[in-house]
């Protein structure tokens, strides 16, 4: 695993300019062996296991002695700017009067010449990191940068080679994406499979939702009673993704007619029809922007929700 770059590496400039945004993040999709958590080896960023599940936490500052950039990232940096001329600094020092302190002592100003030293701030980067897919023997993480670099800054070049070498030296790999990509861009290679469950599993389908996840009591009480409106709606079946997407869970009222809740984007419901399969592998963006019809309805998490939705389903029954 290469520790650093001394450059940039020509794919990663390649992708920067064949990029069509100008705002642009370090990324990396790695796939870790559950043998690889089990010994440790991911423990700088605090990806462990308890009581046998894989915990993480959502946002990290990379550890300082993972390497030079994590290091200068927490505790900033010198450099001599030998790019400029040498300045002139005075340094002090105390000398005895007539050879001997005994006698008193008095201020010697010694003037030296030294390029001058300019101290970089640290930037107090994180790392987001996201449970895309696990399996058995594996699970298929995101770690992104909190910093967004913009290809228009006058010191992006240093910027990007501080960022690359930063993901580099806490996951072995590095990449770089337009900074508004959907999660479903990075996984549009794993698609979403659906796990069917009879509607009494309550407790095993809250479990799946946070499984590799840290979560507040509130998360699990409101996602419980997300669940248990579900169950007033008197479904034929409870769904939950098991892919990458794990956060998806539903209720099947009919093979036409499928409720939605996502804890990752928390605000509203989604009540979609016929194609439903389809439509549910869509970002919540996609679904906004029209781009794929109007077979399904969005209800916000406001006062008088559940309401609205009992509304909705009752039209529906008369279609």
């Amino acid at each position: 695993m290469k520790k650093n770059f001394h450059k940039i590496p020509d794919s990663i400039l390649k992708k920067v300019k064949n990029s069509s945004e100008d705002e642009l993040l370090v990324f990396c999709i790695l796939k870790i062996p559950t043998s690889d958590i089990l010994t440790g080896k991911y423990n700088h960023l605090e990806i462990k296991t308890e009581n046998g599940e894989v915990v993480f936490p959502d946002t990290i500052i990379p550890n300082e002695k993972q390497g030079k950039h994590s290091y200068w990232n927490i505790n900033g940096r010198e450099i001599k700017r030998k790019d400029l001329p040498k300045e002139t600094y005075s340094h002090y020092m105390e000398s005895p009067n007539w050879g001997d302190s005994y006698n008193g002592t008095h201020t010697v100003v010694i003037d030296k010449e030294r390029y001058p030293i300019e101290f970089i701030a640290p930037r107090h980067s994180t790392i987001k990191i996201e449970l895309l897919k696990s399996a058995s023997d594996n699970y298929i993480f995101k770690f992104s940068l909190s910093e967004i670099i913009n290809r228009n800054m006058n010191d992006f070049q240093e910027r990007l080679f501080d960022c690359i070498n930063l993901m580099q030296e806490n996951t072995g790999i590095c990449d770089i994406t337009p900074s508004n990509i959907s999660t479903d861009q990075y996984l549009n290679t794993y698609k979403i499979s659906w796990e069917i469950l009879p509607p009494g599993e309550r407790e095993k389908v809250i479990d799946k939702l946070f499984v590799g996840r840290k979560y507040t009591v509130e998360d699990k009480k409101t996602a419980e009673g997300r669940y248990d409106f579900f169950l007033q709606l008197k479904p034929k079946e409870m769904i939950i993704g098991t892919s990458g997407f794990q956060r998806y869970f539903g209720a099947k009222i009919k093979d036409d007619l499928v409720l939605f809740e996502n804890t990752d984007y928390g605000n509203a419901l989604y009540i979609m029809y016929d194609n439903w399969e389809e439509l549910s592998k869509k970002s919540r963006i996609d679904l906004l922007s029209g781009r794929y019809g109007t077979n399904f309805d969005r209800v916000i998490h406001i006062k008088g929700w559940k309401s609205k939705i009992k509304e909705i389903l009752k039209k529906s029954s008369r279609r």
